[in-house]
């Protein structure tokens, strides 16, 4: 038996059940009855039985209930109880004595019918919201149940493995390089950190050959080595950059082009995007079986998106500076080029809608250290200092040499002239605090520094520069 049968009759067997009771009680009533032949109906009492039941069957099932009862007393009152008179004068003496009674009786049973309709109504519809708040609890309890369970299992999968956020964190920031290899290499390294890949690579796309070419690698031996260069048109490589999509080796299963462009050198494939142009694709060749998931793809994804601004510096970096003009002891480009840089980068500022700031570090005693210790030794120095407001800076900076052999010029992009001035106090901080040492003689570098930051007006490379200059005038008097 179904149960909403099971339920229909239920209901059905509760509905006789209570029209039997209240038959039964009419009946008990009048076998009472019997016994007061000179009282029919016991209207001569205060109190009528009959309507009394009635009432209370209205407040304790309801109105209809209540109307049921009321008619099977009347049916049992109007059975003539004194037989020496007719039925017709028996009615009509009943309804002198009931004709009062009745309609009160009538409004009572309509009004706590009333009330037990409303307050079994507020009852059902508290039992619906209880029973909906245990179903809703219920759920609850088993997505918390769930949850905890997947909770439990990116803990152990965070605590068991060494690509946390912290060292991404750290890798991303180490991008942050004036050379594209180094870019490059921390980038690829990166990669086998996080996915544990055995063979990956990097290709840039060269614009004048048309064709991939592979720029850094890890894993590879004397074999891979003779595949340096592959075609756009006619490999996985190259349809990830044409497509700009994410290549996954299961993707062969759905895509016949794919399948015949497959060498069986592509399990993960990315394109790496600039601002304004996809510059070329991260290929992992090799790679454990338990390291290839979604939750790497994703990663990978991620970290290559990251790298992106990396990359992108470093190649504008390169193709702006001319290393024949790079000083031999420092390798820093010269004042003429950071010129050129500066000016660049102000145009492309104002078409992105972006900020930098210059800062122009001088170090007032650099005759004397240079007369003392040699130009050598003082630049050593002076890198040493470069590296550790590098390092303060989380890899933003760019650094120069400028007009004078003692000034260095310093290019921070996305921050203000707020910014601008916290760092300049902070590199102070950092030069003042550390020892430094000549020939393990100490020695005190004094350095005084200028800033001047990008707005919203346009202005002249001259006028920024000139800015951060009178700063340092300022501090010479």
């Amino acid at each position: 038996m179904s149960e909403a049968l099971y339920k229909m009759i239920s209901e059905r067997m509760k509905v006789v059940r209570k029209i039997v009771e209240l038959f039964s009680l009419s009946l008990t009533i009048f076998l009472i009855n019997l016994f007061f032949p000179e009282n029919p109906g016991f209207f001569k009492e205060s109190i009528n039985p009959y309507f009394l039941v009635a009432v209370l069957t209205s407040a304790y099932y309801g109105r209809n209930y209540g109307f049921l009862n009321f008619g099977f007393s009347l049916l049992f009152i109007l059975i003539p109880l004194n037989t020496t008179i007719t039925t017709a004068v028996y009615w009509k003496l009943l309804w002198d004595l009931a004709s009062i009674q009745i309609p009160f009786v009538l409004i009572a049973i309509y009004l706590l019918g009333i009330m037990h309709n409303s307050f079994e109504s507020q009852i059902k519809n508290q039992r619906l919201y209880m029973k909906k708040v245990s179903l809703d609890k219920n759920k609850l309890q088993k997505e918390l149940s769930s949850i905890s369970v997947v909770n439990r299992e990116l803990e152990e999968r965070v605590l068991r493995q060494q690509d946390s956020v912290t060292a991404l964190y750290t890798q991303v920031k180490a991008m942050h390089s004036q050379n594209l290899s180094k870019t490059l290499g921390v980038l690829i390294s990166t990669v086998q950190k996080f996915s544990w890949a055995e063979k990956a690579s990097i290709w840039e796309y060269e614009k004048d050959s048309k064709q991939l070419v592979m720029v850094a690698n890890i894993g590879w031996d004397s074999d891979d080595v003779l595949n340096t260069i592959e075609s756009i048109d006619s490999t996985i490589n190259g349809w990830v950059f044409r497509n700009d999509r994410i290549f996954s080796v299961r993707m062969l299963l759905e895509y016949e082009n794919l399948s015949a462009m497959d060498n069986q050198r592509n399990i993960l494939t990315f394109p790496i995007n600039l601002s304004n142009s996809i510059w070329g694709v991260l290929n992992i060749e090799a790679m454990p079986f338990a390291k290839y998931n979604l939750y790497t793809e994703k990663l990978l994804a991620i970290l290559i998106d990251l790298a992106g601004t990396a990359i992108e510096r470093a190649v504008d970096y390169e193709a702006l500076i001319e290393y024949n003009e790079v000083n031999p002891v420092t390798n820093l480009p010269s004042a003429s080029q950071f010129f050129t840089f500066i000016e660049n980068e102000i145009e492309k500022s104002f078409e992105n809608k972006t900020i930098f700031s210059v800062i122009i570090l001088e170090f007032t005693e650099f005759d004397e250290l240079v007369d003392k210790y040699g130009e050598k030794r003082i630049y050593q120095i002076l890198l040493l200092m470069l590296e550790k407001l590098h390092s303060l800076s989380g890899n933003m900076v760019d650094f120069f040499h400028y007009k004078e052999k003692n000034q260095i010029a310093i290019y921070y992009p996305n921050i203000d002239y707020d910014g601008a001035s916290l760092f300049c106090l902070e590199s102070l901080g950092v030069i003042n605090s550390y020892k430094w040492t000549i020939n393990d003689n100490k020695v005190f570098l004094d350095v005084i520094l200028g800033y001047s930051s990008l707005g919203s007006e346009v202005i002249k490379v001259d006028d920024l520069l000139d800015l951060a200059e009178n700063l340092l005038a300022m501090q010479k008097v």
